[in-house]
C-alpha cells in the first residue's frame, strides 16, 4: 500500500492533507490537526507535556488526552507533525466509521445516518439496515393502511 492510495472521507466529503497519511505498524496514520478540524474538534498541546488534548464531540462536551509514542489510542509526533489513528478519534467522539476497504475509510456523523430499524424479509428472517452498509439498497415499504 502507498500514502497516495489512503483515501478518508467526512460525511461524503473528500479529505485532503498538505502532509500525507503514513501506513505504521500495520495501521493508517492521518495528521492530527487538520482531521481534527475536518471533525469540529480542538486540539491542545499542553505546554511542557508529551500529548495532546482533543476536546469536542458529537453529543457532549468531551476533552480526551492522547498521549504520543502510542499509536493505537494515542498520537505519533513524526517530524513535527501529529498523526493519530482516524478509526479512534472517530469512535471516541461519537461519529461512526465505515471501512470500505484496506485503504479507504469513511467517516460519518451521526445525523446523517439512517435510524437504526429491523424489518424481515420475504423469507421472514430479520434483517437490520446497517448491515447492508457500503451496498446499494433499495428499500420498499407498503402499507394497507
Amino acid at each position: 500500500m502507498k500514502k497516495a492510495n489512503f483515501q478518508l472521507s467526512i460525511d461524503g466529503r473528500p479529505v485532503t492533507f498538505t502532509v500525507p497519511p503514513i501506513f505504521k505498524n500495520g495501521a493508517w496514520l492521518v495528521p492530527l490537526d487538520p482531521f481534527a478540524e475536518q471533525l469540529g474538534l480542538r486540539v491542545e498541546y499542553p505546554e511542557g507535556s508529551e500529548m495532546a488534548v482533543l476536546c469536542g464531540g458529537v453529543e457532549s462536551e468531551l476533552c480526551v488526552p492522547l498521549q504520543f509514542q502510542d499509536s493505537k489510542e494515542g498520537a505519533v509526533k513524526i517530524n513535527g507533525v501529529t498523526y493519530v489513528v482516524p478509526t479512534y478519534i472517530s469512535k471516541t467522539f461519537g461519529f461512526e466509521i465505515y471501512k470500505a476497504s484496506a485503504n479507504r475509510l469513511e467517516v460519518i456523523h451521526p445525523a446523517y445516518l439512517a435510524p437504526k430499524f429491523t424489518l424481515p424479509d420475504l423469507q421472514d428472517t430479520p434483517r437490520n439496515l446497517r448491515d447492508f452498509r457500503g451496498k446499494k439498497t433499495f428499500l420498499y415499504v407498503w402499507g394497507s393502511w
